[in-house]
């Protein structure tokens, strides 16, 4: 079973937060994600240790940069992580291992009942 709710006419881009710094490329830095999800130590430990796809590195600092289609699966995991009382990390994996995509206006995450 699939819940799933999409209300794009058509194939559109998902809707970012407007201050993130989208490259040309598709990609958007780490710390834009972690300052909107607040918690930078748990994004930070999540694209480190999840295999969360590392685009490229920019900067002095080496400011990584990952999918805007990743980013957007960090933060639905890191509000549903907050819900549920449990580590980012923990709930991003569960949403990738189940399957997780992200379209125009619809988080599809993969229900398994009864399984």
């Amino acid at each position: 079973m699939t819940a799933l709710m999409d209300t794009a006419p058509g194939p559109v881009a998902p809707s970012v937060p407007q201050d993130w710094r989208i490259t040309p490329e598709g990609t958007v830095a780490v710390m834009d994600v972690a300052r909107t999800t607040g918690d930078y130590p748990a994004v930070n430990y999540t694209v480190r240790k999840c295999g969360v796809p590392v685009m490229d590195t920019k900067g002095r600092g080496g400011g990584r940069y990952i999918p805007v289609s990743e980013a957007l699966l960090l933060v639905a995991a890191a509000a549903l992580a907050l819900a549920a009382g449990v580590a980012l990390a923990q709930m991003y994996r569960a949403i990738k291992a189940n399957g997780a995509t992200i379209g125009a206006n619809a988080l599809t995450i993969p229900l398994q009942f009864g399984a």
